[in-house]
This record gives structure tokens, C-alpha cells and sequence, in this order.
């Protein structure tokens, strides 16, 4: 094998199948993301209007909220059809950027 060789098969492969390599979910697949906030309703608006941004079809989210026992904070369960890494990590970054959000998970 020659110098050129080697730089080739390190050389990261860009393709479709490279990148389904990176998850361990395969596409389209059922995705729930869980997000702890406070419990304000601009909040759960952020929160829809961030998933209906991202999700191709946001009438079939599955969406559920809980308060905490001490109303201090509410976690946020969506569950919804994710169709590639490149969406859901679009959506963590958006989600995340909320100042009153505390955890997406």
C-alpha cells in the first residue's frame, strides 16, 4: 500500500450510510424527548412551535405534560416520527437555546 492509499481509508466517508452509522436509531422511527422547565405556558408554546418547526407532520405529536410535586418545575414528553439525526439534533439545539429550559433528554 502506498502513502495516497492510507490518506484514502482514513479519509471519513460522507455518504448516507456513514451517517446512519452515527445513531443507533434507524429512520423514520418513533422519538420521544423528554424536557424538564419551569412551568410557564410561553414555555409549552416554545416548546410546539419548536416541534411543529422541525416535524413534518405536527398534528401526530404525542404530546403530555407533568407538573412536579411542588409545581417548581414540568417535564414535557413529545413523542413523534423522527426522520434523521440532522432533525433531532435541530431540535435539541432549538430546545436547549430556551432560557427557562432546563434539560431536554
Amino acid at each position: 500500500m502506498n502513502d495516497e492509499q492510507d490518506k484514502d481509508d482514513l479519509t471519513p466517508k460522507t455518504n448516507e450510510s456513514a451517517a446512519q452509522q452515527e445513531t443507533f436509531f434507524e429512520f423514520p422511527c418513533q422519538f420521544p424527548i423528554k424536557i424538564m422547565a419551569n412551568p410557564q405556558k410561553e414555555v409549552i408554546e416554545f416548546v410546539l412551535n419548536t416541534l411543529e418547526k422541525y416535524i413534518e407532520n405536527p398534528e401526530a405529536i404525542k404530546f403530555t405534560t407533568r407538573e412536579s410535586k411542588t409545581g417548581k418545575y414540568i417535564s414535557i414528553t413529545a413523542i413523534f416520527e423522527a426522520t434523521s439525526k440532522e432533525q433531532l439534533d435541530s431540535i435539541y439545539q432549538a430546545l436547549s437555546s430556551h432560557a427557562e429550559i432546563h434539560m431536554v433528554l
